[in-house]
This record gives structure tokens, sequence and C-alpha cells, in this order.
């Protein structure tokens, strides 16, 4: 399979994923919205189960590289790179009415627990976002923005595990009121 259809299979992976889940993905829904032969499917992804790993995979990398762009390589001030990840979530969860949320979250509640390989990529992936979170919190205690009342690391646990709830809650209602709440009550906690 070409690079450019290895892509457009991991991306097409994400959107699917995201919105139906692992159990509610149709392998014929997904060769006909990604726009590959079946063939060429089996050649890349051993299996279903080897095909979600490696969208995680992406999406993780994809995610990570987003979440360390805003937060760690920015100049701007601490508060305001966090409120900008804040707005630009929050515009994204409202452009598909709440259906898109985390997909590392929705597939850990569907099957995590009970598949090993996507346990361990949804893990490590969860373990790179904390890192770049305890990254970012430290540094802003350091420069003054953030309160010192907390241990970065602690905080970037509290804040995934948080957010994750939070994006189960919105996909459950279809709103993103407990969103906004989440944003304020972070903002708050964080400038303690």
């Amino acid at each position: 399979m070409k690079k450019e259809n290895i892509d457009r299979a991991l991306e097409t992976g994400v959107k699917i994923l995201s919105q139906k889940g692992y159990h509610s993905l149709g392998l014929r829904e997904f060769l006909e919205n990604a726009e590959i032969p079946s063939g060429s499917f089996y050649y890349y992804f051993r299996s279903k189960e080897d095909f979600a790993a490696k969208v995680l995979e992406h999406y993780g990398e994809k995610v990570g590289a987003y979440f360390a762009g805003r937060l760690l390589e920015s100049d701007m001030p601490f508060t305001t790179r966090l409120e900008i990840v804040f707005n630009e979530e929050l515009e994204r969860l409202e452009a598909t009415e709440c259906k898109e949320g985390c997909m590392m979250g929705s597939l850990t509640s569907e099957i995590a627990g009970q598949n090993e390989v996507i346990q361990k990529v949804v893990d490590g992936n969860y373990e790179k976002w904390q890192e770049i979170f305890s990254r970012f919190f430290k540094a802003g205690q350091d420069n003054g923005d953030f309160s010192k009342s907390f241990e970065a690391n602690e905080m970037a646990v509290f804040f995934l595990t948080s957010r994750q709830g939070v994006m189960t809650r919105m996909k459950a209602s279809g709103k993103v009121e407990s969103y906004r709440v989440f944003m304020s009550f972070m903002m708050k906690l964080l400038k303690g």
C-alpha cells in the first residue's frame, strides 16, 4: 500500500473509530470511505485489531504533536496557550455536535480492558500526553503563571483524566456545557 493510501486509511480510521467505535467498525464502510481496495488493506493490516492499534498510534502521535506545538513551542503566556487549546477543542467538538470526543477514551471504554494490544497502545499514548502536560504545567509554575500548590505531574494526570470524563459526558448529552465547566474549573485551579 502506498504511503498516501496508508495515511488516508489511518485518517479514515480515526474518523470512523471516533464516531462509531471498534465493534461497529465495518470493513466495507471503511474501505468505501478510504477508497482503498480490500487486498491492500490486508496487505498492510493483519487484522481489525492491528488496524485499530495502528490508528491509535497515529492518533496519539498526531494529538501529541498538537499538544506539544500549542503548549511547549510557544512564547505566549501559559494561560493563553491553554485557553487556545481549550477553544480549538471546543470548536471541534461543536462542529461534530459532540459525536467525536477523544477516540482513545472511547476505545478504552469499549475494548482496552479486554484487549492487551489496544490497552498498551492507549496507555503509551496517555503516557506521552502526560509528559507534555507535566512539562507545560511545570514551566507555567516556574514562570509564575500557574499556582505552585500542586505537583505538575499529578496535575497532568488529573487534567487528562478529567478531560476524558468530560468527553464521555458530552457524547452522552450531545452538548458542550460540561466542557465549558471543565475549562473554567481548570483555569481557576491552575491559577490558584
